[in-house]
């Protein structure tokens, strides 16, 4: 049985702040430094996981500013697939630019925005019915359409994913050092 709503947001929001807590006792250095010259550092990956959040969630509007999107099967189809490969862990592009880091923030700052979108799940989850809850209001750049359980699903696998490269990061930093 599936998650309610409700779990499912503070579970995003539990592994969340666990990352960010542990992150805190990194220096700066350590948390600005790219593994290689093309790889994006400990901060900018954090801040891609915000800005895909923020994205999917269509900018966190009232809820009467968001419309229910037909979903079509070609939708559905992509949807499982960007699951499948999130859940795999296979390393894809960024499916829209406005999902790149800019390098500018710290992690201060990106802890802030991350609050803000728990805030706005939470006051959003609150507001819903079951009816709802089937409504296609948020939009992915490959899959389209998807319901709020679809886009928390999605983004717990998305967390997991950077939680598994940030964690590479931090080894590949603790072998130069030795």
């Amino acid at each position: 049985m599936p998650l309610p709503l409700h779990g499912l947001i503070q579970s995003l929001d539990d592994r969340r702040c666990a990352l960010l807590n542990e992150l805190d006792t990194l220096s700066t250095e350590a948390l600005s430094a790219r593994p290689q010259p093309d790889q994006w550092s400990i901060l900018e990956v954090v801040e891609h996981m915000v800005l895909a959040e923020r994205v999917i969630l269509q900018g966190l509007p009232s809820r009467t500013d968001l419309v229910d999107h037909p979903r079509s099967l070609k939708n559905r189809c992509a949807y499982v697939l960007v699951w499948l490969i999130l859940k795999a862990g296979i390393p894809v592009k960024v499916p829209s630019k406005r999902m790149l880091p800019t390098g500018k923030l710290s992690l201060v700052e990106l802890r802030q925005a991350w609050d803000e979108h728990m805030r706005w799940l939470r006051s959003f989850e609150q507001g819903q019915g079951a009816e709802a809850r089937q409504q296609a209001v948020f939009m992915h750049p490959v899959a389209g359409p998807i319901t709020l359980i679809q886009a928390l699903r999605m983004d717990q696998l998305h967390l997991l994913t950077h939680i598994r490269q940030i964690s590479k990061i931090r080894t590949q930093q603790a072998t130069q050092k030795a």
